[in-house]
């Protein structure tokens, strides 16, 4: 017995709406992990602490393909101003200290 045009436009929708949901669920899970590697990346190259002091901007990123951007920037910055200037933060050096504005 054939199904309704209706009930099946209803299942379509409702599998495609469950597909997107699923890969927003993965986006969001995936967030934090590539966020953790941004840190230690910024660590490693640059510096710990001026790392950690761009934790607050970047864990306000919610967006994956942002975050795996930045990854990248983070591997290819000349250096950690370089890579804070991608983050729109300025840095004035002073006392040989990082502070951001």
């Amino acid at each position: 017995m054939p199904e309704c045009p209706a009930y099946q436009r209803l299942i379509e929708t409702a599998k495609a709406s469950y597909q997107r949901g699923f890969q927003h669920g993965i986006e969001l899970a995936s967030c934090p992990i590539v966020l953790e590697f941004l840190l230690a990346v910024l660590e490693f190259r640059f510096d710990r602490y001026a790392a950690q002091a761009l934790r607050p901007a970047l864990e306000n990123i919610k967006d994956l393909q942002q975050l795996q951007e930045l990854y990248s920037e983070a591997l290819q910055a000349e250096n950690f101003e370089a890579f804070a200037r991608t983050l729109g933060m300025k840095i004035n050096m002073i006392g040989g200290e990082e502070l951001f504005q």
